[in-house]
C-alpha cells in the first residue's frame, strides 16, 4: 500500500508533468519525440482523451489533458510503460526512463485552461532556448498559431474560441497572447493550491463530485502532517513523546492509529514516509491503514 489514489472522475482536466529519471534525457533523438507523439495520438483515441497542450523538452514533458473516464492512473501507467519499453529497445538501455510517479495537478478548466496552455507553450522560453515558442517544433503552440493547419492530437478549439469566431483571427490573437507573456523574464504558472490549479470554489466542486474530502484546507492547500499531528495532540491532550513512542496502552494506540491514518489519507504521505515518522515498519503501517479502511467500509454498510 503506497499513497492514496489520485483524484479521478469523468471530465477531470490535469496538468501532467513527466521528468526524466535522475534528470536524464527522455528524448535522445527526434525519432524518440515522434514516437512519443504517435503514442499520445494512439492513447488519445483509445481512451477518448482531450489533449489541450503539450511541450516536449529534453528531460521533461508538460501535458494538459482531460479524461472522459476516471482513469488517469491507468492511462499514464500504460503510456509510461510503452514509451519506456520503446526507449530501452531503441537505445540498448535498461531501467526506468521516468522519475518515479508522474506529477499531476487538477485544473479548473473553466478559469485556467487558456492561461495554462500559455504556460506550457512558454516552456522553451523558461529553458533559455533562443527559438520562438510558436516556432518550437515539439510543442502544441504551432497548432494554435497556424490558422491553416490542423493537428489531430491537439484540441485547441475550446481555447481559441475565447478569442474570436474565425480561425484566422483566433490564431492572430493567440499569437499576441503568447508574445505578450514571452517578454517577461519569468513567466509564472497560474495559481496553484496544493493539488489544484484553481480556487476554493473549484476545490469544493471537486469534493462534491468525488463525494469525499480531499485533504485540503479552506484555501485548497494540502494539509500538512505537522498540522494533523498538532490537531490530534490538542484534541486528545497527548504529548508528542507518547504519540510517537512505543506505548501499547489502548487509548494511546487508538490515537496513534488515528494520526497515522489521517496523515496517509489527508496529507497524502506514503507508507514508507509514515513508517519513518512513527518508527514503525512499512508493513505494520500498511496493515494499520488497511484495518482502518476496512473498518470505515464496514461502518458505511451498517
Amino acid at each position: 500500500m503506497g499513497r492514496p489514489n489520485r483524484i479521478q472522475f469523468p471530465g477531470a482536466c490535469y496538468h501532467v508533468m513527466l521528468q526524466g529519471n535522475n534528470h536524464r534525457d527522455i528524448f535522445m533523438t527526434n525519432q524518440d519525440r515522434r514516437y512519443f507523439l504517435s503514442l499520445m495520438r494512439s492513447y488519445k483515441e483509445r481512451y477518448e482523451l482531450n489533449v489541450y497542450a503539450y511541450c516536449l523538452m529534453d528531460d521533461y514533458v508538460h501535458l494538459l489533458m482531460e479524461t472522459a473516464q476516471p482513469n488517469l492512473s491507468k492511462v499514464m501507467q500504460g503510456f509510461n510503460t510503452a514509451y519506456t519499453k520503446y526507449f530501452n529497445q531503441q537505445h540498448s538501455t535498461a531501467g526506468h526512463v521516468f522519475q518515479g510517479r508522474y506529477k499531476s495537478l487538477l485544473v479548473d478548466k473553466e478559469h485556467f485552461l487558456l492561461e495554462l496552455t500559455r504556460y506550457i507553450h512558454l516552456a522553451p522560453v523558461r529553458a533559455g532556448l533562443k527559438e520562438k515558442p510558436w516556432r518550437y517544433q515539439w510543442s502544441s503552440c504551432p497548432a494554435y498559431v497556424e490558422a491553416e493547419t490542423r493537428e489531430p492530437l491537439v484540441d485547441s478549439a475550446p481555447v481559441l474560441r475565447t478569442f474570436a469566431r474565425s480561425r484566422l483571427k483566433q490564431s492572430v490573437l493567440y499569437l499576441g497572447y503568447i508574445k505578450e507573456a514571452s517578454k517577461k523574464t519569468e513567466p509564472e504558472l497560474p495559481r496553484v493550491r496544493g493539488l489544484f490549479i484553481g480556487g476554493p470554489e473549484f476545490v469544493a466542486s471537486v469534493e462534491k463530485t468525488v463525494g469525499a474530502k480531499l485533504g485540503v484546507d479552506e484555501e485548497g492547500n494540502r494539509i500538512s502532517a505537522d498540522k494533523i499531528i498538532a490537531e490530534i495532540m490538542e484534541k486528545h491532550a497527548i504529548d508528542q513523546e507518547k504519540l510517537f513512542g512505543r506505548s501499547q496502552w489502548r487509548e494511546i494506540s487508538a490515537v496513534r492509529k488515528e494520526a497515522i491514518y489521517r496523515i496517509w489519507k489527508e496529507a497524502r504521505l506514503g507508507v514508507t514516509e509514515i513508517s519513518r515518522m512513527f518508527n514503525r515498519t512499512p508493513s505494520a503501517v500498511s496493515q494499520l491503514i488497511r484495518s482502518m479502511e476496512t473498518a470505515g467500509m464496514s461502518s458505511k454498510q451498517l
